[in-house]
């Protein structure tokens, strides 16, 4: 079963998971014995969870690099699902991490390998919203476990502390280090990650476009596919190559925009469709790139920890919580009456990207050129 933009899951989660986490909650209170902290001195092994969207496991990345820092003897321990372990290798960390890969979908095989686990010395959830994070966070056997107190999400009762998310006015970056801070971790290394060398070809000079955004609202982040054409085209003339980027299953859709390109009269060369690369070469080919212009997705993250150049598209997700970390970077965003209506990815009731048709070409170019 997919998990990341699963409508079933999300709904199963809500529905099935508060009850449940509530539950946990009441046995905890009662039952259980209340936590005597940790002891910063003899930390042997720290445990993360972060599953769902490689995004914010690539945002997570400059804080996982604080723990190492500040616990260098220490094991970590990474909770991760199918959909974004594949950025784990890619990890700018000086020792490698302990990957546990959570089957989200399957609950039987799940509870299973939750239970089976080592015990932990401490634990930080950095779900914002799932409340299953908070049903595997129950059953690790960790001394000390923190997490997210989300406004409506009804999340954190299994934890030993409770931190309050914030949704406006902060980068996501600083929610996570929020959970260090808590029991007085030293925060500050920014997201990054490896760049591993690849044998794939590219040309002397290209840019990136990244049109297909993921999610269960990927719709709305969708910039409409004449603009696209209208900048590949600005750029060929120039000289440069289009190299467009996405998952296996926006190969189709890759080649109807070589269609549609080619259809526009230029020359089908200057088109390269490298969609469905692995996820090492395609972080290999946007870090050769003179510049990269995509809709709000990982790549917007992983373009920024790698000091990549950027054009970032934003319409109905707040670049100031979900934006580009890096100086390298120009966010377009034309914020409107009913905008940012997406928070936690999937809330909102609109149906059709007004915010994204709002973003103007010429802007876009102006924004090219200031790179290029």
């Amino acid at each position: 079963m997919k998990e990341r933009g699963n409508p079933l899951l999300k709904r199963l989660d809500f529905i099935i998971g508060v009850p449940i986490v509530f539950f946990l909650g009441v046995i905890k209170k009662i039952f259980l014995k209340k936590s005597e902290g940790f002891n910063k001195e003899n930390i042997k092994t720290i445990g993360v969870i972060k599953e769902a969207a490689i995004g914010d496991l690539v945002i997570l990345s400059g804080v996982l690099k604080d723990l190492e820092k500040n616990f260098p003897n220490s094991k970590l321990i990474l909770f991760c699902s199918e959909t974004n372990q594949a950025i784990v290798e890619l990890l700018d960390l000086k020792n490698p991490v302990e990957k546990v890969v959570l089957p989200i979908s399957k609950p039987v095989e799940l509870f299973k390998k939750i239970i089976s686990l080592e015990p932990i010395d401490i634990l930080f959830d950095f779900g914002q919203w799932p409340r299953i994070n908070a049903i595997i966070s129950f059953f690790i056997n960790s001394k000390f476990k923190i997490g997210f107190k989300t406004k409506g999400q009804y999340r954190h009762y299994v934890y030993d502390r409770v931190i309050e998310h914030i949704e406006k006015g902060v980068h996501e970056v600083e929610n996570f280090r929020n959970l260090l801070r808590s029991v007085s971790i030293p925060v500050g290394e920014k997201p990054s990650l490896k760049v591993v060398n690849s044998l794939i070809k590219l040309p002397e000079k290209y840019v990136v476009f990244h049109l297909f955004p993921g999610g269960s609202k990927a719709n709305l982040k969708k910039w409409n596919i004449n603009n696209w054409i209208t900048i590949g085209k600005y750029l060929v003339k120039k000289g440069y190559h289009i190299i467009l980027t996405g998952g296996k299953s926006d190969s189709k859709d890759a080649e109807v925009v070589r269609w549609k390109f080619e259809h526009e009269d230029i020359d089908g060369k200057m088109i390269i469709n490298y969609t469905g690369e692995s996820l090492k070469d395609s972080i290999y080919i946007l870090k050769n790139s003179k510049l990269i212009v995509s809709i709000d997705t990982g790549i917007v993250h992983i373009a920024s920890a790698i000091n990549a150049n950027i054009v970032a598209l934003y319409g109905p997700t707040d670049p100031v919580r979900w934006g580009p970390l890096s100086e390298n970077s120009k966010v377009i965003y034309n914020k409107r009456e009913c905008s940012p209506c997406i928070s936690l990815g999937f809330e909102t009731q609109c149906e059709k990207p007004e915010c994204m048709d709002s973003i103007k070409v010429e802007d876009v170019i102006k924004a090219i050129d200031s790179f290029l």
